[in-house]
């Protein structure tokens, strides 16, 4: 038969704990060193890809991300251009400026939902890939955007002209902008107020005097409709 005798491990030397006190100290400081750089790498990657104003995608991120969102579904592409926004520059500074496209920017996000790509590609001027929009979903859309804003300047409003495309997912991310701005452009030149059209493939090919007004269906917009509205 074999005893096996249990004895106490022998206490660690004060230089032995001060030594893994020590390891365990620079192991430490170390990672917390590299937490940081991460954490300042990802906010400089942040800032990079994002609008430092609205907080969308600048064109530069936005461009990639649209152009996958158009490979993998049909989808909706717009351009939003804001209507009477110098006004609001040259009577009431940039800052106030700055709050009006803020707003926008997040009633833009807010209505779209998260799954959309949303970016600002220019001064005043929004893009977006979202799924089909509905003819009603394109008014409350307008309607979102163009109420009164609160800013330091008090209550501020601008316009909105929205150029819809529906080209289907062979259509390159250009061919889907180049036809929201046809339609963008017909909304802004036919309508005092703005509001919003859409550029079909079929209407796409035949340019803007194709864009013309369409009776309204209650079904989400697709790539053989073409709406207007009635704002």
């Amino acid at each position: 038969m074999i005893f096996l005798e249990w004895r106490p491990a022998a206490p660690l030397s004060s230089r032995s704990t001060t030594a893994l006190g020590a390891a365990a100290a620079t192991a430490a400081a170390g990672w917390m060193l590299t937490a940081t750089r991460l954490h300042a790498r990802t906010r400089q990657l942040h800032r990079a890809h994002h609008d430092p104003v609205t907080g969308l995608l600048t064109r530069a991120a936005f461009e990639p991300a649209a152009q996958a969102a158009l490979r993998h579904r049909d989808c909706t592409v717009g351009l939003v251009d804001l209507d009477g926004f110098k006004a609001v520059n040259d009577t009431h500074g940039h800052k106030a400026g700055d709050e009006v496209l803020r707003a926008v920017a997040t009633r833009l996000k807010t209505q779209l939902g998260h799954l959309a790509v949303v970016g600002r590609i220019g001064g005043d001027e929004l893009a977006f890939v979202t799924r089909g929009l509905r003819p009603g979903e394109l008014d409350m859309l307008v309607s979102a955007l163009t109420t009164p804003i609160p800013t330091n300047a008090g209550l501020l409003q601008v316009g909105v002209s929205l150029g819809i495309s529906t080209l289907d997912r062979q259509a390159t991310l250009s061919d889907a902008l180049v036809a929201a701005d046809l339609a963008m452009y017909e909304a802004k030149s036919t309508r005092q107020s703005g509001g919003w059209r859409v550029c079909s493939p079929r209407s796409h090919a035949a340019a803007l005097p194709a864009l013309c007004p369409a009776p309204r269906q209650e079904a989400a917009v697709g790539p053989a409709t073409q709406e207007v509205n009635q704002r």
